[in-house]
């Protein structure tokens, strides 16, 4: 019945959007203050006062039931009971039969502890999780700007505000935990430990001080009256047999003093993206000066010393517009520059920043591509949607595994989900925090988790068309060698919009020599989990299933399902028969018609999916719930993936195309009169629109059809 309930609900979303009740073209609500309130001062919200509720019969996983367990995700728990999952469902949460505790923060396996509740521990044994949750009302969010957090645990503790995890690792394991019931810790807290204070009351406890600079989870775009808060933390044990178990809050303190807060950053968030073409690269950076900043870059690979002023480029930044605010003031600046003198094969080096600051100095590698060239194909490293630390170690793991093995990749292809939370900027602190991204330049999709300005902030992507457009980008284009890479923003679901930005590049760039062409988006459209029950899969892939085949494109990489999945070589909606093949097992495809289409799991291992059924178009489907990756290579005349996960290095998956014949022309001859509704053209919007509403139906009936086979 959800699913059913999920499919009526987007269909109506998507009528109503045509018919003028709904304007999709807006960004998502913000919270509205009156100016008669007043700015909220230093406010400490731990008092003798406070009422808890407490989890500890230590079999009950309080994730059970709720609405994120369908999406493997562990926390629905952590939320207030005002939450909304994407402003629609509710948080299907309860916590009326927890125990209840009012007064100290403070909780002890040992009864002995003045003013502490005391926390079950069976046969004398605690573990291997408790969990915690405290409520409170807050009637302008929007004026806390940075929160100051004293807490003590033992032994290892995830720590929430209003569903999102407060950046530090707290002794958990550098895995995370895989389920809720878990025990493990990075370092027992005993007497043993150097880090390891002893209360007064004889317990051993770890106390760790946080501010938090990103508290945008207090303001929810889904529901922006939203006034209900909730910390909540989690409590684990080292193993088994561990006796004690401590969880005090000693301090939470929202707009503490500006001067304990620590120093910010002149630059930071340096992105560098594929250029128009290999011999131009894109940069995009966060400066807190807002006077005009430049990219200086010159030839070299020593970083080490003085940067190079004399020999260097100086390109300025064509914008310093506004990205956001850290703690009370301190506002940082996007900017974006392109230098188009690249050699591939050579070495430089570069920084960015202005007189007011500058970054350091980093190397930007790139390679001979004159006999071929080498891709890392990832997606979805989705920071914070584990924990951010976790998930940012996970994502650089990944990196540091892809560019140990294939150290003569050209550029990365990441097709989206870059973030959990697509204004969170801490988020986006961890996803910059490998050193890969500012060495390799990356070729950017939106993924449906970056739909916000924050995205087109940090990133700088080149022949942005004004098709596709959402408050984080468009469709764009670039060619890297002989390839032709048209990424789409699928998170825009006027899928002839796509169509026609693909029909125009393709003839706009019909007088260049290349040999292959690449489509990049986030949703994939053949996928191997979840997301391919989903009504907004069918549809997008009923709609540019079509135009990929009249356009003869090669590759389609996608994200989002958290699962791998390789396709035959698909046409009209088929896989193609009659294939000729190098190999006994089908892996070296030769002058095959159609198109391949790629689906790649998480890259930090922060989200995993499970596999549904196999459908009739795989070839190869994987679930190892372990980080992957794909080593792409292109020639003149081969196309070869080759499929990895990061645990172990093996390549579990590979396949290689390869062309003998003569492609004549990849010349394609868009319609007369474009498909595309235009602004204005209302004959095209209603046409469009009842196609729709039948095609609604038609998938509706389809749906149920195929759920009452199952059933």
């Amino acid at each position: 019945m959800k699913k059913i309930r999920l499919l009526l609900i987007s269909f109506v979303v998507v009528v109503a959007a045509f018919v003028g009740l709904i304007d999709t073209k807006e960004d998502a609500p913000t919270a509205s203050v009156s100016a008669a309130e007043p700015a909220l001062a230093s406010t400490e919200l731990v008092s003798d006062s406070m009422k808890w509720t407490y989890l500890d019969d230590q079999t009950t996983d309080p994730n059970k039931g709720t609405w994120y367990e369908e999406w493997n995700k562990k926390n629905g728990w952590v939320y207030s009971h005002q939450w909304l999952d994407w402003g629609e469902y509710p948080q299907e949460f309860s916590d009326a039969t927890w125990k209840k505790h009012t007064g100290s923060p403070k909780f002890s396996t040992d009864a002995s502890i003045a003013d502490a509740a005391t926390l079950d521990a069976k046969d004398g044994k605690a573990g291997p999780t408790y969990f915690f949750r405290y409520l409170f009302d807050l009637p302008n969010p929007e004026d806390v700007k940075t929160i100051k957090i004293v807490v003590r645990y033992n032994d290892a503790m995830i720590l929430y505000l209003n569903g999102k995890s407060v950046d530090s690792f707290f002794n958990i394991p550098t895995s995370n935990y895989k389920n809720n019931l878990e025990y493990g810790c990075q370092e027992k807290v005993d007497g043993n430990s150097a880090k390891a204070v002893l209360g007064d009351d004889g317990q051993y406890y770890f106390e760790e001080t946080i501010y938090m600079e990103d508290v945008s989870s207090l303001v929810d775009e889904w529901n922006p009256e939203l006034r209900e808060f909730a910390i909540a933390a989690e409590i684990h044990c080292s193993d088994e047999n561990d006796t004690d178990a401590y969880f005090e809050l000693v301090s939470f303190e929202l707009n503490p003093a500006e001067s304990e807060l620590a120093e910010t950053e002149a630059v930071k968030s340096v992105a560098v993206n594929t250029g128009a073409d290999e011999n131009s690269v894109n940069f995009a950076w966060y400066a807190k000066s807002n006077a005009p900043g430049y990219v200086q870059i010159a030839e070299g690979s020593d970083t080490s010393g003085a940067f190079p002023l004399d020999q260097a480029v100086s390109i300025p930044s064509t914008q310093a517009n506004e990205a956001y605010t850290k703690f009370y003031s301190s506002t940082y600046y996007s900017n974006k520059a392109t230098y188009s003198g690249i050699e591939p094969g050579k070495s430089y080096v570069y920084r960015v920043g202005s007189d007011d600051g500058w970054s350091q100095t980093y190397e930007l590698k790139t390679q001979d591509i004159s006999d071929g060239y080498e891709v890392i194909f990832l997606s979805d490293a989705q920071i914070g949607t584990g924990t951010v630390l976790t998930d940012r170690l996970g994502w650089s793991t990944t990196l540091d595994k892809a560019f140990g093995a294939f150290p003569n990749t050209s550029f990365i292809a990441n097709t989206g989900d870059f973030v959990d939370v697509a204004t969170k900027e801490n988020e986006y602190d961890a996803y910059f925090y490998p050193s890969q991204l500012n060495n390799y330049p990356t070729a950017t999709a939106v993924g449906n988790h970056d739909v916000s300005a924050n995205y087109g902030h940090h990133f700088n992507e080149p022949n942005a068309s004004t098709l596709g457009a959402s408050a984080a980008n468009s469709n764009y284009y670039f060619t890297y060698g002989n390839v032709l890479y048209m990424v789409l923003n699928t998170s825009n679901t006027n899928n002839a919009e796509h169509r026609q930005f693909m029909e125009d590049t393709m003839a706009a760039t019909a007088g260049q020599d290349y040999d292959w062409t690449v489509v990049m988006f986030h949703q994939s459209i053949y996928a191997s989990g979840k997301q391919s029950t989903y009504e907004d899969a069918w549809t997008r892939q009923e709609q540019l299933v079509p135009a990929f085949d009249d356009l003869g494109i090669d590759i389609v990489l996608m994200g989002h399902d958290h699962c791998y999945a390789r396709t035959y070589q698909m046409k009209n909606f088929s896989p193609v028969e009659g294939v000729t093949y190098e190999d006994e097992a089908k892996t070296v495809a030769v002058d095959p018609e159609g198109t391949l289409y790629l689906t790649t799991s998480s890259a930090s291992g922060s989200k995993y999916y499970d596999l549904v059924e196999e459908y009739a178009y795989l070839a190869h489907r994987e679930q190892s719930y372990v980080p992957t990756f794909s080593h792409l290579t292109f020639t003149e005349d081969t196309f070869t993936m080759s499929a990895y996960r990061t645990d172990t290095m093996e390549e579990f998956d590979t396949y290689t195309i390869k062309k003998t014949k003569t492609d004549e022309s990849k010349v394609i001859t868009p319609p007369a009169a474009s498909t595309a509704p235009k602004a204005g053209d209302t004959t095209s919007v209603n046409t469009l629109m009842w196609v729709l509403l039948a095609s609604g139906f038609a998938l509706s009936a389809l749906y149920l059809r195929k759920q009452s086979k199952k059933s």
